[in-house]
């Protein structure tokens, strides 16, 4: 199956004559990525096996097991190439389709493919833990008109608070998300009002409240033809923690504009592990990674977006100043709101091709899109995966 797909993948690469080893072409595990993500392997299953098959045996081949060591056949130690950061072991595709089916037998087949595939990593992606902090918006369409609207963003986000919507809307994590999220909340009160998922959005709070907001998610297609990305209000209060823990999938990245943060006596922070591997399975071991020692900690810059890959190990912290603390409510004064809240949207990966999340997209879709009641969907036409700056103009009026 490696050699087949690799030698679509690059011709002559594995020719006999060739002194380089594929895993170790630093532009091979990426052809096998957009090859296993293309509309030709995802439309049949007997070719999506032999592809993630192909990608699984070469991550191996290239990295190794965690951690990144290996023995020849002659018994000596042979080197890997150092693992990317958020490259924590290879899950095999056809094992987990397998052992999810088995253990939840009414859900559809193609519903357990699209489970599976949410959690793939992609090879050849640019892997940094923090893109940018405070200067995004040169870099980034979509947090350039995050930073610009910052103010009129915060304006419905601090009336919001005023709304009785407000109480009923204010879930605890993992009831918007995932129930991975619940596990890991940690202790204290970590709470998110979401406005998107996917391409489904709130069409009541979009129109009563978050017109800004949704029309800019609207104008960024890298966002909602994400068929995993989440767009919401994620509150913190002091003294909380989310502990240590890693996101599904590389093939995204996190945006974060905040919106209120502790202006006295406390400390909100998040803080990343660069190096890959595997957290503790045992929730109790989990709960206790407040700290690492190999950490690196990252503060939030009020109305400026911050952009980072949440495939790599990190925390969130909200360090109390000794305060009491405060119940989540309607203020135009930051130091009164007792939270750290900020606006988060998830996008895909700069590098995933258009032609990769358009397949990709197609094949989630295949398996059933989220589609709460009070949401809408928007539509979905080819122009939206272009890879260009779209303009703010949405086609929805909120």
């Amino acid at each position: 199956a490696v050699v087949g797909i690799a030698a679509t993948a690059k011709p002559g690469l594995l020719d006999e004559t060739s002194s380089v080893e594929p895993a170790s072409d630093p532009f091979f595990l990426a052809d096998l990525r957009k090859i296993r993500n293309s509309e030709a392997m995802l439309a049949d299953l007997s070719k999506l096996y032999m592809a993630t098959e192909a990608v699984e045996h070469s991550l191996t081949e290239a990295y190794g097991k965690i951690p990144q060591t290996n023995t020849s056949n002659d018994g000596t130690s042979k080197a890997r190439r150092p693992a990317p950061g958020n490259f924590h072991g290879v899950k095999s595709h056809a094992y987990y389709v397998g052992a999810i089916s088995e253990a939840h037998p009414s859900l559809p087949p193609d519903a357990v493919q699209s489970i599976v595939a949410s959690e793939w990593y992609h090879p050849g992606l640019t892997a940094k833990p923090v893109w940018c902090n405070g200067k995004c918006s040169r870099q980034f369409a979509l947090a350039k008109m995050l930073d610009d609207n910052f103010k009129a963003i915060r304006h419905e986000v601090l009336t919001f608070w005023k709304s009785p919507d407000a109480a009923r809307e204010l879930q605890g994590v993992g009831t918007h998300t995932t129930r991975f999220d619940k596990l890991i909340a940690g202790n204290g009160t970590w709470v998110d009002v979401r406005l998107w998922r996917g391409r489904s959005f709130n069409k009541k709070l979009c129109t009563r409240h978050f017109r800004v907001i949704c029309s800019i998610i609207e104008a960024s297609p890298e966002v909602w033809t994400n068929p995993w990305s989440h767009v919401l209000l994620s509150v913190l209060m002091t003294d909380s923690w989310v502990p240590f823990h890693q996101g599904h999938t590389n093939g995204q990245l996190t945006y974060h504009l905040p919106i209120t943060l502790p202006s006295t006596g406390g400390s909100a922070e998040l803080a990343l592990i660069e190096q890959g591997g595997l957290l503790p399975e045992d929730a109790a071991t989990r709960s206790g990674l407040y700290e690492h020692p190999e950490e690196n900690v990252y503060h939030w810059k009020k109305g400026k977006t911050l952009v980072f890959d949440d495939s790599f190990s990190h925390a969130v912290r909200f360090r109390g100043g000794g305060e009491k603390k405060k119940e989540i409510k309607a203020s135009h004064d930051d130091s009164q709101s007792g939270a750290r809240v900020v606006l988060l949207a998830r996008a895909w990966h700069p590098e995933m091709t258009a032609v990769e999340r358009r397949a990709l997209r197609e094949f989630v879709r295949r398996g059933g899109e989220e589609d709460p009641e009070g949401y809408e969907m928007l539509p979905i036409s080819p122009s939206a995966f272009s890879l260009g700056v779209h303009p703010l103009r949405p086609t929805i009026v909120f």
